[in-house]
């Protein structure tokens, strides 16, 4: 089961589980939040505000969820490049200062049983920077970067890279986030897995719970 931010989370996270899936084991990602609108074939608007939300509202019913389901576990789901939004004042990593944000939402001192926070710095976008093999970014100090989640802005280096955007009243450009176009995405990243995990931290983490769970 997975709580996400939204649609183009499910979809990368999809395709991440396809392609590790197996035929004497199919990994199945349900969609808990958001959920697919009855009038549509998309899903509704939602945010990390919507992900701390439900679970301060699902916080004693995770086990249940869980059971009821017939799953193995939970995965939540927020991207830590707004931690100072939901945890003003912490002076810990981006990634610690969401998981005790979630930890506060759960009324948890740790992930609940079952339930694996997953939080990519900056955002999931930095998985998919980190399978364009040919990118090879260097830090102000003219070095390499090997550890792809100590880059800022990820969307912006996608827009160099060619990712469709659009400009904002800022005078910047936003990434254009489409499913149809991250299913795309998705595909490039599962291609260059091995890459990116190597690259990405959180991602190599979500692989081994998806593998093991």
């Amino acid at each position: 089961m997975l709580v996400a931010e939204g649609e183009t989370d499910i979809v990368i996270f999809q395709a991440i589980a396809d392609h590790l899936s197996t035929e004497q084991r199919v990994i199945i990602l349900t969609p808990l939040a958001p959920q697919k609108d009855a009038t549509s074939t998309g899903y509704p608007p939602h945010g990390f505000g919507e992900v701390k939300n439900w679970c301060v509202a699902n916080k004693n019913k995770i086990q249940m969820l869980i059971d009821f389901s017939g799953a193995t576990g939970l995965l939540i789901q927020m991207d830590t490049d707004i931690a100072l939004q939901v945890n003003r004042g912490c002076t810990q990593t981006p990634r610690q200062c969401c998981a005790d944000t979630l930890n506060a939402a759960f009324a948890s001192l740790g992930e609940p049983e079952r339930c694996h926070y997953i939080l990519p710095t900056e955002n999931t976008e930095t998985w998919l920077l980190a399978s364009h093999a040919n990118y090879s970014p260097i830090d102000t100090l003219l070095q390499k970067v090997n550890d792809f989640e100590s880059i800022i802005n990820s969307d912006q280096d996608l827009i160099a890279l060619g990712h469709p955007s659009k400009k904002i009243k800022t005078g910047r450009r936003k990434l254009t986030k489409e499913p149809k176009k991250y299913k795309a995405y998705g595909q490039q990243l599962v291609r260059e897995l091995p890459l990116a995990k190597r690259r990405c931290q959180e991602l190599h983490r979500l692989c081994d719970i998806l593998v093991s769970s």
